[in-house]
């Protein structure tokens, strides 16, 4: 069996990961090419509320799971404990299965770390693999965060901005230079 390919997707939350996902999945979808859209989220919302601290709501594991922690600047920082790890390294070995299983796959992910991103890099070993980092200056990500209500997670933005860089990547955009449709045709190309 034929692998699928692999689109990760990276950058700091309110980047336009989403935007850009949705509209290579329909650039595709106008080809005759079936891929679909995965994201850490889906594994995120399957946690129980035990192995995640955020604010008042502090899980009794969740300081072996995701510990969202506010900064005096407001920032969130994400704090991954050892079972937050063993979340990530399920998530990245699902994503490979579906490419190895035969379907192309555009993956919305944030590389925390290095040993994140050489987790990455053993999952995805033989799977080609497309590696794109969305930025867009901080000032932008948080009037984006702001707009969007829906975003529980206000200053996560700051707080993954905050982080360093990590990994190699095949593609880097600044979100808030170039519009979504052609970065989706730069990747897409």
């Amino acid at each position: 069996m034929t692998h699928g390919k692999l689109i990760v997707v990276t950058g700091p939350a309110a980047v336009g990961k989403s935007t850009v996902a949705k509209g290579l999945q329909a650039e595709f979808a106008n080809k005759g090419q079936l891929w679909l859209v995965m994201e850490l989220d889906h594994f995120g919302r399957g946690l129980p509320r035990d192995w995640v601290s955020l604010g008042t709501h502090q899980g009794l594991y969740g300081v072996s799971g995701f510990t969202y922690r506010r900064a005096d600047d407001n920032s969130i920082e994400l704090v991954l404990g050892s079972d937050g790890r063993h979340v990530l390294k399920a998530f990245h070995r699902s994503i490979a299965a579906v490419a190895r299983a035969g379907l192309n796959v555009i993956c919305e992910a944030i590389v925390y770390d290095d040993d994140d991103w050489n987790d990455w890099l053993e999952a995805v070993a033989d799977v080609s693999t497309t590696w794109v980092r969305l930025s867009a200056s901080l000032a932008v990500l948080e009037d984006r965060e702001r707009a969007d209500r829906s975003r529980v997670f206000q200053g996560l933005a700051r707080g993954m901005s905050a982080r360093k860089t990590v990994g190699t990547f095949d593609i880097e955009v600044d979100t808030s230079i170039e519009e979504a449709s052609a970065i989706v045709r730069r990747i897409a190309g």
